[in-house]
């Protein structure tokens, strides 16, 4: 088994500065620290960048995507990355790389590995490990391995910025475990091999558009702020409404902004601001209302997964196309359970 390791900064790599921690040890200062790695595997490093992944913008994704299409050779890939936007590029990849019938394993860690108590060393070692049992299983597709739970890569959120437990899977059962020892799956998902499938292209035919912006709801929200969002023009907005996908329509009522958004071709995206139970427009006379408007239910799409297919959906075609295809399951990454 030949595995990819691929650095790309975060926690697990920084050290403390005079202004704090900052990504500086590469791919083999961190396996050199977790020698059982080369036990499981026969492995290779490359060092794409070393960055706080609050840093780390679609440029970027596009880098790590070329070093795994100009690393075709190998049978699988872990790349260790930042933990506070881990759930985006897991999604990301989720979209890209569904042509690449091999495992991507992300990890990382709340605790930089050369500090006592880390979490890295359990966590880069389970990322192999897991790496190895998809591969016996024949099991592609990207995943995130943190705290000894495999999770597949467009249900993955960040939980907490203090717990070793960081990750969850949202709307959708984990993949696997590890007892520190083995590694277990529990889950295979679907993946779409054909559907926008890039089969092979190069990081140079993905593009992903910054014109998305995310609008989180509170009681009180103003409709004219609404009405301004609108204006800028955006291609998508999504909405965190309450509960199933409440958006109210009395006092501030903000169902007049999503009709002229629909009709100026911005597509309002609908999600929920409840950390289970996804989105139901037709239960309540308010989801009922906003369904009316055009507006497009993300059913029970996490928000990184919904923003990230936005932003790689809207490049390649008209914005109402990309609305029929934002609820197309092309990974598990929605309808799901």
């Amino acid at each position: 088994m030949k595995i990819l390791l691929i650095s790309t900064g975060g926690t697990i790599a920084s050290q403390q500065s005079a202004e704090g921690l900052v990504p500086m040890d590469q791919g083999e200062a961190l396996a050199a620290q977790v020698p059982g790695i080369y036990e499981i595997a026969d492995i290779d490093i490359v060092n794409v960048f070393s960055k706080d992944s609050s840093n780390i913008d679609p440029a970027d994704w596009k880098t790590i995507i070329k070093c795994i299409r100009e690393n075709s050779s190998y049978d699988g890939y872990v790349i260790t990355h930042g933990t506070d936007t881990m759930a985006y590029i897991s999604a990301v990849l989720s979209y890209v790389m569904r042509d690449l019938e091999k495992p991507i394993v992300l990890t990382g860690s709340m605790i930089p590995m050369s500090e006592p108590g880390t979490d890295a060393k359990r966590n880069l070692e389970d990322a192999f490990r897991f790496t190895e049992a998809l591969l016996a299983n024949k099991q592609s597709g990207v995943a995130l391995a943190f705290a000894g739970r495999l999770i597949h890569g467009p249900r993955a959120k960040k939980m907490s910025g203090k717990r070793i437990e960081a990750f969850k899977s949202v709307y959708y059962d984990e993949l696997g475990v590890s007892d520190g020892k083995k590694a277990s799956l529990l889950k295979a998902p679907l993946i779409d091999r054909k559907t926008l499938c890039s089969h092979g292209t190069g990081c140079e035919g993905v593009s992903f558009s910054k014109e998305v912006i995310p609008v989180k709801l509170f009681p009180g929200f103003r409709a004219d702020y609404f009405d301004r969002i609108v204006e800028m023009k955006p291609k998508a907005i999504v909405v965190e409404c309450f509960g199933l996908g409440g958006l109210p329509y009395m006092g501030e009522d903000l169902l007049p902004g999503i009709k002229k958004a629909v009709d100026l071709g911005i597509l309002p995206v609908i999600t929920t601001q409840c950390p289970e139970g996804g989105v139901d427009l037709s239960t309540y006379d308010v989801g009922q209302k906003t369904l009316k408007t055009g507006a497009v239910s993300a059913l029970d799409m996490g928000f990184e997964a919904i923003v990230t297919k936005l932003m790689w959906l809207i490049p390649q075609m008209p914005v109402r196309e990309a609305a029929k295809y934002l609820t197309v399951n092309l990974c598990d990454e929605v309808g799901s359970k």
